[in-house]
């Protein structure tokens, strides 16, 4: 765990930089009205809309309208949503909200990454077991990524669900991306334009648009955990790194 540590102290010794450049980044948006989503044809085309309306709003206005709820784990909030026929929050959505306004939480994001061993290419599948609860997940990997090193794959609530299957979950996904020149190690980077995570070069800590990215050496499959509990790194932390049994809640909409 040295390297998240180290992460953190060179979080803090960028922040001050990172504020003075900061500043008038954001034009003034004009104000959206938040307006409801009628259903158009089956739930997952519904909650595709909620999606895409929630990335319309401003931070603020995606803030007034998600709902939180605190003290689950991946299992428990993939349940809630589905059974409340709810859109989990994506990274891209939270990662406006913490780095543009002053809230505070952490929460599972919507946005689920696979990734496998330092310089190992993918397989036909990735498999990640989760130690407290010991339920393995499966994602089993699209032909045209099987053999990509260096990889990132994301797939964004609602298009994955879990198949039981004793202890296994299996990820039936659908509309999977890849992010390539995913880092094979912690630290600050720019972010790929669809989904906010971190990839390419290493850059320094007070570029206003740089996230610290914090990844496991070995594989997995896990939603992105954001939020202002990471030390003097506030929302500007993309964990992709930990296990799935942390109750960190989730934000529904």
């Amino acid at each position: 765990m040295a390297e998240p540590a180290l992460a953190i102290r060179n979080c803090a010794v960028g922040s001050a930089l990172s504020m003075a450049k900061g500043f008038g980044r954001y034009k003034p948006e004009e104000e959206k009205a938040v307006r409801k989503v009628e259903v158009a044809g089956d739930e997952l085309s519904y909650l595709r809309q909620r999606r895409e309306m929630l990335r319309s709003m401003t931070p603020e206005q995606a803030l007034q309208v998600i709902e939180f709820h605190k003290g689950l784990n991946v299992f428990q909030a993939l349940e809630l949503a589905k059974k409340q026929g709810k859109l989990i929050v994506p990274n891209d959505v939270h990662d406006r909200i913490l780095t543009e306004t002053d809230a505070k939480y952490t929460v599972w994001t919507g946005t689920m990454t696979v990734y496998e061993e330092q310089g190992t290419p993918f397989g036909k599948a990735v498999e990640y077991t989760d130690r407290k609860t010991r339920i393995r997940l499966v994602f089993p990997v699209p032909d045209e990524f099987i053999g990509v090193k260096n990889g990132l794959l994301v797939v964004e609530h609602p298009d994955f669900t879990l198949e039981a299957d004793g202890n296994n979950r299996i990820v039936r996904a659908v509309n999977v991306s890849l992010v390539k020149d995913f880092p094979t190690e912690d630290g600050w980077h720019l972010t790929d334009p669809a989904h906010d995570i971190p990839f390419g070069r290493k850059t320094d800590s007070s570029n206003p648009d740089a996230r610290l990215l914090w990844r496991a050496r070995k594989k997995r499959v896990r939603l992105v955990t954001r939020g202002a509990g990471y030390g003097g790194c506030g929302g500007k932390v993309v964990d992709v790194h930990g296990s799935l049994s942390g109750a960190f809640g989730v934000a529904l909409f």
